[in-house]
């Protein structure tokens, strides 16, 4: 009897904390149960959590690891984490009393650690450092997904373990590829595999791929619910997420296009594993995206008003072809402008 008493409790409580009203300002994204027979209102996809991390290959044991979890939203994922034994870390953008987080957070009882903020300014030294970051239907959404990456890469210790997902543009530039040169349909595979293996990247400026966003929380009896464009950005191919993986600081790097349980195997997305790499702690450091000249070329000089007397020809020569090439054309071109015609 206190058993079921308690269940009623908790039922209730769910139900009041996340407002299943139609009319109630909460927003629920995500559909998912948070024990048996009691769901949250979802209102626009609905996950099986178990499902989702088993085919992005996170061990069923965590017990005594770290874990965070990127882009939380409703928690799906957070709380599947922390089933499996981990030490939770959630961090999102949104208020998690607006969205369902903090009312499951109550009826499960858990213990999960929620931080509001953006990755783009998350850092060890106010989160931590973790042995697994789960980063899943995030990176299309940021108009710096690399930037992301990289300050993935520093919450991570030298043992650590990304596991990614998300969309992928391969399918649709395609289909775009097939229908602007009217190729068959029999091509299309080839012309996917093709596509797939290069390191492109779709900015959907437009939204031509996934169209507006349906805001949570808007639909209202008879209203048509408001509509917003912008929230999806970059669509890499398979080869352009394993690089910028590659790049970003991790190794062993495993990514494949399939339909997932994500988005209920409706089309195929994005899902990777990788490994820090620990030779490359800081993957956002600027000396390794642009070169700085830490040299000066003196001798450029000579080669554009003519060397110094006591220098012969043979030697300014010698030095010519020390410059760099691009350096070596830019010295011709200036000392055919600056020489006096004869």
């Amino acid at each position: 009897m206190a058993r079921r008493n308690d269940r009623r409790r908790r039922v209730l409580a769910v139900r009041r904390e996340v407002r299943e009203d139609p009319q109630s300002t909460r927003s629920c994204y995500h559909k998912y149960e948070v024990e048996p027979g009691l769901f949250t209102p979802g209102q626009f996809l609905e996950v099986s959590p178990k499902l989702c991390l088993d085919e992005l290959g996170v061990p069923q044991s965590l017990s005594g690891l770290r874990a965070l979890d990127i882009g939380a939203f409703d928690g799906p994922f957070t709380f599947e984490l922390e089933r499996r034994g981990a030490q939770v870390t959630a961090l999102d953008i949104q208020d998690p009393d607006i969205t369902a987080f903090n009312a499951v957070k109550k009826i499960k009882n858990s213990s999960v650690n929620y931080v509001r903020g953006s990755v783009y300014e998350a850092c060890p030294e106010t989160l931590g450092v973790y042995d697994i970051v789960l980063f899943a239907g995030v990176y299309y959404h940021l108009k710096n997904p690399v930037l992301a990456v990289q300050r993935v890469r520093t919450l991570l210790n030298d043992r650590g373990v990304l596991f990614i997902e998300g969309t992928s543009a391969t399918d649709y530039l395609a289909e775009q590829l097939s229908n602007e040169f009217g190729l068959p349909r029999s091509r299309m595979r080839t012309i996917t595999q093709i596509l797939d293996r290069l390191p492109l990247s779709y900015f959907d400026f437009e939204d031509r791929i996934y169209g507006p966003w349906e805001v949570p929380g808007t639909r209202s009896g008879d209203c048509a619910p408001q509509l917003r464009s912008g929230q999806n950005w970059w669509f890499p191919t398979t080869r352009c997420l394993e690089m910028i993986l590659l790049d970003s600081g991790f190794c062993n790097v495993c990514c494949k296009l399939e339909l997932n349980a994500i988005y209920n195997y409706t089309h195929r997305r994005l899902m990777g594993r990788a490994e820090v790499d620990p030779a490359k702690s800081d993957p956002g450091n600027r000396k390794h995206e642009n070169w700085v000249a830490e040299q000066d070329f003196p001798i450029l000089n000579e080669l554009v008003t003519g060397p110094p007397r006591s220098a012969t020809g043979a030697a300014v020569r010698r030095l010519f072809w020390k410059l760099p090439p691009g350096l070596q054309r830019a010295a011709r071109r200036v000392r055919r402008t600056l020489q006096p015609s004869s």
